[in-house]
Order: C-alpha cells, then structure tokens, then sequence
C-alpha cells in the first residue's frame, strides 16, 4: 500500500500539465482590446491635436458668404469636450488592460494553482464593459444633441471676432456645420473633411471596444469558474483522503 502511494505521488509530480483551453479565445480578445483600443486612443490624439492647432495657430477661417466674407472664430463659445476625454480614458484602459489580460492567459497557460491575477482580470473587465458603456451612451447623446444645427450668417457676421455664440456644439457637429458654409480655402476644407471622418471613426469604433470587452470579461468568468471548481475539487479529495 505505501509502494502504490508513492509510485502514484511520483507520478504525479512528473506529469506535464496541459494548457488551459481558454489560453487562446483569452489571449486572442484581450489582444484585440489593446488594438482596437490604441487605434483609438492614436485618433482620439490625432482630433486633440488638430483642434489646438486650430485654436492657437489658425484662429480663424474666412467664409465667402454672397458679397461678405467673414473670418469666423475656429472654435465656438460652448463646445463639449468631456466626450473626448472620458473616449481618451477608455482607449488608454482597454489598452493597458487588454496587455495585463495576455500576460494572464500565458500565465493560466500551464498553471497548477489558481491565480489571483485572474480574478483581479475579472473585476478589472467588468469596470472597463461599464466605463465604455457609459462612454458610448455619453458620446452618442451629446453628439446627437447637437446635430442638425447650423451657424447663421446674421450671428457670424455681427460677431467678428466672438467666438460663435449660438448653441452647444462638439467638435464634430460643429466642423461638419463649418462644411456647410462656402469656405475660401478649398485645401482647408478638404483638411476638416478629413478630420471629421476622424471624429466620427473614433466615435463608432467604441462600439466594436464594448463587444470586445464583454467577449474577455466572459472568457475570463469561464476561466475563473473552472479555477474556482478545481479548487473546490482539490480541496474536496484531499479531505476525502484525510477521512
């Protein structure tokens, strides 16, 4: 009997571990987190940048208005920006989350114990599938808001040198607005066209970030439940031996 214990606890120790089955699917959509969260986060930056560009070196665009050219102010009086920067903070968090997130599958990989890194992956999801939850309808509702408004000629042209005072705007609504009026410089208009389309990428790739985020955070409750069931079976059968 202490001959068969042995030879079985030998063995035991020499068996290879086989890897998690849940290495891949976890590795392959914390992967695309990071991806998809740095891409945006590049054009999120990208839009920032412009927009300061605009703000303290280009000041104004002139407008060809019929028998009145006016400069009107590169940027409005109110203008929502917190849209942008709670868009920054998601990109930044899925990003650094989804490399802690392909750190932790190649630790689960081969791993005889449970891990604590991936319950704290677990939590960490489920804060970043609210947060870009609360992104996404924060975006859309203030974007759509402000859509469909125009800058009137009257306003503008009364106002030299004000800031555009009528209505709430985003960058985006108010740069597609900029579109509409005849502007003189064709190669600045191409250059808003190009940046608008930039917004509004930036804008919708939330959504695929979501998706992404509920995918990991599911993986990462199937691997943390199979952990926690192999825990509760070990800890069953070494009492079971004790008894």
């Amino acid at each position: 009997m202490g001959f068969d214990r042995a030879t079985t606890a030998s063995h035991t120790v020499t068996t290879t571990p086989r890897s998690s089955p849940v290495f891949w699917p976890l590795f392959a959509s914390c992967f695309l987190l990071s991806a998809l969260s740095i891409t945006n986060l590049a054009l999120i930056s990208s839009m920032v940048a412009w927009l300061l560009e605009q703000k303290h070196n280009v000041h104004t665009l002139q407008i060809d208005w019929p028998g009145n050219t006016t400069p009107l102010n590169v940027e409005p009086k109110d203008m929502w920006t917190d849209q942008g920067h709670e868009s920054n903070g998601v990109a930044g968090y899925g990003f650094f989350l989804g490399i802690f997130g392909m750190m932790t599958a190649f630790r689960i990989r081969k791993a005889e114990r449970p891990l604590k890194s991936l319950t704290a992956l677990a939590v960490l999801l489920f804060l970043a599938t609210l947060f870009t939850l609360s992104a996404i309808i924060f975006v859309f509702v203030v974007t759509y808001q402000t859509t469909g408004q125009h800058i009137r000629e009257p306003v503008a042209s009364n106002n030299i040198g004000v800031n555009y005072f009528e209505f709430q705007w985003t960058p985006e609504t108010w740069f597609k607005a900029v579109l509409d009026l005849p502007l003189a410089d064709g190669a600045k208009r191409d250059q808003i066209r190009d940046k608008v389309t930039n917004m509004v990428v930036w804008r919708w790739m939330l959504l695929p970030i979501l998706l992404v985020d509920c995918v990991a955070f599911g993986i990462t409750m199937m691997a943390w439940r199979k952990q926690r069931r192999g825990t509760t079976t070990r800890a069953n059968s070494a009492n079971s031996i004790e008894k």
